[in-house]
């Protein structure tokens, strides 16, 4: 039986991922691949060693209760949040970044051209045409000068498209389960 060329774990037929010099089983395949957003076909076995010496995990002191997509996180029990990976906000794939709701001043969305909620929602709902170029949640922390930023496009996306619905969805469900999670700690 093959074996993972990282952690030497028992490769199965449909749990093996390959990369340029050999195969990795799926927790070495998440690690190297930076939870999934991207590909490891090319690199060779040093390049996958270091990805997965360096890989961050989420604490085990963090307790998911809840998840919204692949963008946020949430421990109710410690009043946590995790942004899973912000590499769209850096232009590069980053370690997850916690903060306690406590921390959390201020959440909301954001986009270019800056047009208010409402409008937002009544042109996806009656399906008119428009383009908006970005579309950003905004979280500002106390005691830190510039906000964390959750990306879901930059570029020009048609409103009325499928894209655009979904991503301002998750949008929406980000700001509201915040919202939340600061209700339940006043």
């Amino acid at each position: 039986m093959q074996t993972c060329d990282i952690c030497h774990g028992k490769l199965r037929f449909m749990n093996k991922f390959r990369y340029a010099e050999g195969c990795v089983c799926k927790q070495c395949y998440k690690k190297a691949s930076r939870q999934f957003t991207e590909t490891i076909t090319g690199k060779s076995y040093q390049e996958i060693q270091a990805l997965c010496d360096e890989a961050q995990e989420i604490p085990e002191s963090f307790e998911v209760t809840g998840r919204i997509g692949n963008y946020l996180l949430v421990d109710e029990r410690n009043r946590k949040i995790c942004i899973v990976n912000n590499r769209m906000a850096k232009r590069q794939a980053t370690a997850p970044d916690f903060y306690q709701i406590e921390e959390i001043q201020n959440c909301e969305i954001s986009g270019a051209p800056h047009m208010d909620i409402g409008e937002i929602e009544r042109k996806i709902l009656e399906r008119e045409e428009g383009i908006v170029k970005a579309l950003k949640v905004k979280i500002t922390l106390k005691n830190v000068e510039e906000p964390m930023e959750i990306s879901f496009f930059e570029g020009a996306v048609r409103i009325k498209s499928f894209a655009f619905r979904q991503s301002f969805g998750f949008a929406k469900r980000i700001v509201d389960e915040i919202d939340r999670l600061q209700e339940l700690c006043t």
